[in-house]
């Protein structure tokens, strides 16, 4: 899973796998060496299980759902909670990041959304992300405009 940067959504929560496929466009177009791709996880059992084991780093979803894999509710109350932190957010979904994640590439991810968020239909504009809740640090930095850490 090392050579690609996955962004995974799951066939459930029907917005999040068209989306994370501009996401991964407009990812690819800034940070080429990334390459990125789609991954689709099938139910919430198996989101929770690849990200709660760190076989996956990223995942978009819609915010009820993002609230309910952080605090281990709604689709995900037979999993159990799973510490998260938000990279940045696109309409009603929000793309999620394990809090473990190298700093430098959440900055590296952050500064391209913040680069690209035009194009991305829905995205937050980068003054409305630095008030996300439960933003990640790096994440911050790199839409501060401060350097990669």
């Amino acid at each position: 899973r090392q050579k690609h940067l996955l962004i995974m959504s799951t066939i459930v929560d029907e917005p999040t796998y068209p989306y994370s496929k501009k996401l991964v466009e407009a990812l690819n177009q800034v940070i080429p060496e990334a390459l990125a791709r789609p991954a689709r996880a099938k139910n919430f059992e198996r989101v929770h299980s690849l990200f709660k084991t760190k076989q996956m780093h990223l995942v978009l979803l819609s915010k009820s759902n993002a609230k309910a894999l952080l605090e281990g509710s709604g689709p995900f109350s037979d999993f159990g909670a799973v510490n998260v932190r938000t990279l940045y957010a696109f309409g009603d979904m929000l793309l999620l990041v394990q809090p473990d994640f190298s700093d430098s590439h959440v900055w590296l991810l952050a500064d391209a959304f913040k680069k690209s968020y035009k194009s991305l239909p829905g995205a937050l504009s980068p003054e409305k992300i630095m008030s996300l809740p439960n933003l990640h640090p790096a994440a911050l930095l790199a839409i501060r405009g401060d350097p990669l850490p």
